[in-house]
């Protein structure tokens, strides 16, 4: 009687180790069937943060050759610095000069008004679009803006 217990405990174990691997195998298939899913979904998130890039750059370049066609102000203190950015080639420089962007310590968000960029950075906001207007004063040679030479060095007397 008890080698026969002992083969029905073998045979009971021997079932479960069978339904065990069989668990393990199909736990690995949905661990491997969701990896898959995983990389779609990042890879479609990724795709998403591609088009929403493109979507505000095309914005920002229409609401540029709106700006451009109304014969306005070149520059003024509710366009965004990724408006800015495209209005002239060297308005990166006039940045660059107030120390807006370029460094860690001072970037400033692509889709922030020259207002908020200035009130963060205890700039007064005329004063920059002042200076980036100053870039769109010459005449334009062969419908390009003309570049301006701008000093690297600032000198206070």
């Amino acid at each position: 009687m008890a080698t026969l217990m002992a083969w029905l405990a073998l045979g009971v174990a021997l079932a479960a180790l069978g339904y065990a691997w069989k668990l393990n195998q199909e736990l690995e298939t949905a661990g491997r069937r969701l990896d898959r899913y995983n990389k779609a979904l990042f890879d479609a998130n990724d795709e998403l943060r591609r088009l929403q890039e493109r979507l505000q750059d095309e914005t920002a370049r229409l609401r540029v050759a709106l700006r451009q066609q109304a014969h306005g102000p070149a520059f003024s203190p509710e366009m965004s610095v990724r408006e800015a950015l495209l209005t002239h080639p060297q308005a990166a420089q006039i940045f660059a000069g107030f120390h807006l962007g370029g460094c860690d310590h001072c970037a400033v968000e692509p889709d922030a008004t020259l207002a908020q960029v200035s009130a963060q950075a205890g700039i007064d906001v005329q004063q920059l679009v002042g200076n980036l207007n100053l870039l769109v004063s010459r005449p334009a040679l062969n419908g390009e803006p003309q570049l301006v030479k701008l000093p690297n060095v600032a000198l206070e007397i």
